[in-house]
């Protein structure tokens, strides 16, 4: 674990929203701090109703955004996206040694712009010419990009700096290479992760190449029941939440150790992921070359990896901020 990480775990403790104290229209709660035990944390009565998590100075880690207020067109959306999926787990030929992971057993794709794991330079993960027509199929796929939008609108609305720090470090890798291509218009993050199932069970992880302190994007798709199982479970902070399909939760996963419950034998479970790899800030911070080339040139980083670590958790928001901006006592 490097030092940053180190930082980071050590300054989440973990809150839930105090039911006494409804502060937005939007489902915003106040918080109360965790009991040491596992805490299950059942979903909002209203589905578009939204709960933020709160780290010990007030700072919102973590988001549990729900779903949009359309919930009969939300719905439709959520049953499009999860049928988008399985023609593509159809179509798509898979390396079968990819089918078991270090995040689980099942079946996924990956696209988007990335840089990490040798890659001289940022570019478009690479697919077959028959994958890439099933790859362009997702992403034009009207239901899946009102899911990506909505996680960008989110983020946008709880993370404000966060949200122009990701968009800022987009646009520059995209100035600097233009044969980059994004997944979707206008979208903050630089690839996503379509898990197909059709049983997603994640085991415990964490998202190591992201930053530490940035966020992902996770939508829950599928037909299961989510009372009994399919929870997001946040072992760091011993939270057990409720993840119904259609539902977005925001976190910050290269920090936090994260895993699914089980779902019942004939149901299914896929989902929806969208990220930025870490490398993506370190090219940009290093004047768009690799920290090799830029480290050879007799350069150094402005910030140790405790610094970032700083600068990073004060883009999150506080509740007091958010508050704030939407002129609320």
């Amino acid at each position: 674990m490097t030092a940053a990480e180190e930082v980071a775990k050590a300054s989440l403790s973990s809150t839930v929203p105090d039911e006494d104290d409804p502060v937005l229209e939007s489902g915003f709660k106040a918080s109360a701090p965790l009991m040491s035990a596992w805490t299950s944390l059942v979903g909002p009565t209203l589905p578009h109703l939204s709960r933020p998590l709160l780290d010990r100075c007030g700072r919102v880690f973590a988001v549990l955004a729900g779903s949009p207020r359309d919930s009969e067109g939300w719905s439709q959306v959520v049953q499009e996206a999860g049928d988008a999926l399985k023609r593509a787990q159809a179509k798509f030929k898979f390396d079968r040694k990819k089918a078991v992971h270090r995040r689980g057993r099942y079946a996924s794709i990956t696209c988007g712009i990335s840089y990490g794991g040798g890659q001289q330079h940022p570019g478009n993960l690479a697919h077959t010419p028959h994958n890439r027509i099933v790859v362009d199929e997702l992403l034009k796929n009207d239901a899946i990009r009102r899911l990506a939008g909505f996680g960008d609108a989110c983020m946008r609305l709880y993370a404000p700096r966060l949200y122009e720090y990701y968009a800022g470090t987009m646009d520059i890798v995209c100035r600097d290479n233009p044969k980059l291509k994004r997944n979707f218009e206008r979208g903050v993050f630089g690839a996503a992760t379509f898990n197909l199932g059709p049983k997603v069970v994640t085991y415990v992880h964490t998202d190591h190449q992201n930053i530490p302190s940035g966020w992902c994007a996770v939508t829950a798709l599928g037909d299961f029941d989510y009372k009994k199982g399919g929870h997001l479970l946040l072992w760091d902070v011993k939270l057990a939440i409720e993840f119904p399909p259609g539902a977005l939760i925001l976190l910050p996963s290269a920090i936090l150790r994260h895993s699914n419950a089980t779902i019942a034998p004939r149901e299914r479970r896929s989902s929806f992921t969208q990220f930025s790899a870490g490398g993506l800030f370190r090219w940009v911070e290093c004047g768009c070359r690799s920290q090799k080339v830029f480290s050879a040139e007799g350069n150094t980083l402005a910030m140790t990896g405790a610094e970032r670590w700083l600068r990073g958790v004060g883009m999150w928001s506080t509740w007091g901020q958010l508050k704030s901006a939407l002129g609320r006592k």
